[in-house]
């Protein structure tokens, strides 16, 4: 496999210039994270002296110049040091990593029910294109691919909760729960995870219908498949020997790149179930103007969209050499 040098040094620019806008953003916000945590409205840290909010502004680094801070920003990234939450006085990088296999778990999950269900109805679709099947089902997904994920998944929890109420509409696991490997527990977190998942199935799985089926009614048009019948092969050995098996090429690189588009969608459809994974950490960091904990968090989707972006434009390059 052939890595060209111009694809790397253009994402290393690429990463630069993000990198320096995920500093600039949140020091572009006006309010104060140690003022926020001394009002009334914070659990944490309360009634903090002005003595004690410039000690943390020395212990942040936050009474340094900008030019100093970025420096040590720099310095931190490629250490591996993202530094203290301020609202959590947890290290950055373990609250994410503790936050981040709940949303793994529903974007993997997601993604293989996604992909396969995107495969089979799609060539079902293809296949009955002239009739009222073929013809409505794409119609019916071409108008759920333009509804918006948040009002998906609000519509999903209104069904859950009216119509499936022994499925959990909120969290991850259930309140005092103790988390052990015990089939209770687990099957307790697989509830909460059902609608989550279910919500970025129904976001995504549109996408994947339409493209398998356009590639699947091109392929079903070529010459080869004529020629195949021609032969004396029935339809099903066609569609699934030949036809599916150059269609399917394209889902590589898809299934690549819906692995950061769920991503991103699961910072909406978490905060709709406040499901703890990494979109509702976000949401919490956002709130509480904790600097550090914005930062790490952007900075993990950053790594994973890019590393998942450059990796398929490897995959495609080579396709072509090849």
């Amino acid at each position: 496999m052939k890595i060209s040098k111009k694809l790397v040094i253009r994402y290393f620019i690429l990463f630069f210039v993000v990198i320096s806008i995920n500093f600039i953003l949140p020091r572009l916000m006006k309010a104060d994270p140690f003022l926020f945590l001394s009002s009334e409205g914070a659990d944490d840290i309360s009634g903090l002296s002005e003595k004690q909010i410039e000690q943390y502004y020395i212990y942040y680094g936050l009474d340094k110049p900008l030019w100093q801070q970025y420096l040590f920003y720099l310095k931190s990234i490629f250490t591996g040091n993202l530094g203290f939450s301020i609202s959590k006085t947890l290290p950055v990088t373990t609250i994410i990593f503790s936050h981040i296999t709940w949303t793994i778990s529903i974007v993997l999950s997601s993604l293989t029910i996604t992909i396969f269900l995107g495969i089979v109805l799609g060539i079902v679709s293809a296949y009955n294109k002239e009739n009222l099947f073929g013809k409505y089902t794409y119609l019916f997904f071409v108008t759920l691919s333009q509804i918006p994920p948040f009002l998906i998944g609000f519509g999903i929890l209104v069904i859950g909760a009216f119509y499936i109420p022994s499925l959990p509409i909120a969290g991850g696991i259930t309140p005092f729960l103790k988390f052990e490997w015990k089939y209770e527990v687990l099957l307790d977190i697989l509830k909460h995870a059902i609608l989550p998942t279910l919500t970025l199935i129904v976001v995504r799985f549109p996408h994947f219908f339409m493209l398998m089926r356009g590639k699947m009614i091109v392929e079903m048009d070529k010459r080869y498949a004529f020629i195949e019948k021609a032969k004396g092969f029935n339809d099903m050995y066609i569609l699934y020997k030949h036809c599916l098996k150059n269609a399917i090429t394209p889902l590589i690189t898809e299934a690549l790149l819906s692995i950061s588009l769920m991503l991103q969608g699961s910072l909406i459809v978490e905060n709709v179930f406040k499901y703890p994974g990494i979109g509702r950490l976000l949401k919490e960091a956002v709130f509480a103007r904790d600097y550090p904990l914005l930062q790490g968090i952007f900075l993990f989707m950053v790594c994973i969209t890019l590393g998942i972006s450059l990796i398929s434009e490897i995959i495609k390059e080579n396709e072509k050499i090849g």
